[in-house]
This record gives C-alpha cells, structure tokens and sequence, in this order.
C-alpha cells in the first residue's frame, strides 16, 4: 500500500506521500539529469525551460551552466511549485530563475523565448503529446533546442518490465523510434537520440528550424 501510494504520486505529486515522491525523484533523476545535460552545449546567458519541474533540482543544476542567462520552470502541481520554489530559493531571490504553475499544453512565454527547454521524466504525463511537444516548439528561438530524457525505455527482451508502472499510472514506456517519429510530425530537425549501455536511459535532443 505504501509503494502504491508512493507511486501514484508521480503523476501529480500532492500532500504528505508527493513530498516524499519530489523527494525520491530529486534523488533517482539527478545522475540521468547530468548524463543527459552533457548532450548539450550550453553558452553563457542561454534562456531554459525545464517542463516538469518537480522538486527544482534540474533547475537547479540548469541554474549552474547558464552563467548571465535565466532558467524558467513550470509545474501543473501546486506541491512541487512551492518544493522547487524553495530549492531555488537564492536564484528565484536574484533573478536567476522563475518558478510557475502552469500546464505544458498552454505555455505562458511569447514566441521564441527560449534556447533550451529540458524535460525529465514527464513526457508520459503529457495530456497530448503531439500538440505539446507544438507548443513547446513555438517558445523556443530558431536553432533552440529541446531535451526529453527518460528512463522507462521499452526492452525488446523484457516486454513487461515496466508493466505494473504503466497500469498503475496509466502511462507507456518509450522506444527511440515512437519518440523520433512525434519529434518528426512535431516539425523538429536534426533529432538526436542516445541511450546509456546497461541502463534503461533515454535521451533525445531536437532543433527547431
């Protein structure tokens, strides 16, 4: 019951068991963060958006690499707003970073906003993922750059390994085809996928033309 409990809280993380959930994602996303983030070549005062922002920490490790620039992150969780508000507290104080409740599907930024926008383990949750993935792609600037990294990779060999996760949540695990194929019908270019040997890890990085 607890791990249920736990679980359910990935989608929108609420009350005392989506504490403990923002908890273990800071915790479990952050060395997949940094393997992803090593994929792009930031320069100083870079504009990011990280979707799906949790408890802060990838705004946080964001916040490290944009020297002058700014980093915005946006959450449909009330929980996690405040979680990621107070784990930035120094960067939201000075300017440097801007937390908000918001949904990916209607992004509060003007066209051509950003150079990156980064999104960790939140694409499963996406209301509708093609539009989304549109509307993320009108925020950023020609030649901006989007970052999906995932770690629930289907497994040819394991098909029911993530099972349970996906009935539970009623989400699917990703392949690096189903994932090039919407960045494609989304209008990205020059998309890029890696995976990490002896992990389930997936990162994906697309242009915007």
């Amino acid at each position: 019951m607890k791990y249920h409990k736990l679980t359910e809280n990935a989608v929108k993380p609420e009350g005392f068991w989506g504490r403990l959930m923002i908890r273990s994602m800071n915790k479990g996303h952050s060395d997949m963060t940094d393997w992803a983030l090593d994929y792009i070549k930031f320069e100083n005062g870079y504009r990011v958006l990280d979707v799906g922002c949790g408890g802060g920490k990838t705004v946080a490790k964001l916040c490290g690499k944009v020297g002058s620039g700014k980093v915005y992150g946006i959450d449909y969780s009330d929980l996690c707003v405040q979680k990621s508000l107070k784990a930035n507290k120094k960067n939201v104080l000075c300017g440097k970073a801007d937390i908000r409740k918001a949904s990916v599907s209607e992004l509060p930024f003007e066209n051509e906003s950003f150079d990156l926008v980064t999104a960790v383990e939140t694409y499963y949750f996406w209301p509708d993922k093609l539009n989304d993935l549109i509307e993320i792609k009108r925020t950023l600037r020609r030649g901006g750059r989007l970052l999906l990294v995932f770690e629930m990779l289907k497994d040819d060999n394991d098909p029911d390994r993530w099972k349970k996760v996906e009935e539970r949540l009623n989400i699917k695990a990703v392949s690096r085809e189903e994932i090039t194929e919407m960045l494609q019908r989304a209008g990205y270019q020059n998309i890029r996928t890696h995976t990490k040997s002896g992990t389930s890890r997936l990162c994906a990085v697309a242009e915007k033309e």
